[in-house]
């Protein structure tokens, strides 16, 4: 797995503190950073309570973790992404604001008129971004996004960037996104895999 130089900062850094000053002739160079290729994921999107020993990175469901289990993650030195189904519209808190015909079958069309979709759909899209950041999630995970036409993928990327929250996207690969995430087994919508999943 490879991951961008600007996840690399969220991911791998575990510590950002000044070089010592040198104290005698000779002082060792600094450990070298996380490498971000050997950080261990595990999606956990059936426990917003993952044992913080099984991996280094823990995908969590954005609207059912709460803050203070980001938190704890984050005492215990690991990393915590925010996993979202930003095209669903079925049984999260927000469903409500979706105009009926703008969705179908619990999923936005996003064959709908493109005006509708960019000034009614994305700023709710960025919305649920919102509840990544104000929990604490060092970056975001955002699926069911296939078939969302580019204007709103791109009002998609351009909010995250506004809250500094790299994304990634589960189900389309886009060279504009932030992080290349791992596969999920049977945890995220779309996705195939043989990582590790919490409680498997």
């Amino acid at each position: 797995m490879r991951v961008p130089a600007t996840a690399a900062v969220v991911l791998a850094c575990l510590a950002c503190a000044a070089p010592p000053r040198a104290t005698d002739w000779y002082d060792p160079p600094p450990p070298p950073p996380t490498d971000p290729d050997r950080l261990h994921w595990v999606w956990s999107l059936d426990r917003p309570d993952p044992d913080p020993d099984a991996a280094d990175v823990f995908v969590l469901d954005g609207f059912t973790t709460d803050a203070a289990a980001v938190q704890d993650l984050h005492r215990r030195r690991r990393h915590v992404v925010c996993y979202l189904e930003l095209g669903a519209v079925g049984g999260q808190p927000d469903a409500g604001r979706f105009p009926h015909g703008l969705t179908a079958d619990r999923l936005i069309r996003w064959d709908a008129p493109a005006r509708a979709l960019r000034d009614t759909v994305a700023p709710i899209l960025a919305d649920r971004l919102r509840v990544c950041r104000d929990k604490g999630f060092d970056a975001a995970a955002l699926d069911r996004l296939a078939g969302a036409p580019d204007d709103v993928l791109v009002r998609v990327l351009d909010a995250a960037r506004e809250l500094r929250l790299p994304v990634g996207l589960v189900d389309r690969p886009d060279a504009r996104a932030d992080l290349r995430l791992p596969p999920s087994r049977g945890g995220a919508a779309g996705t195939s895999g043989t990582s590790t999943k919490s409680g498997s």
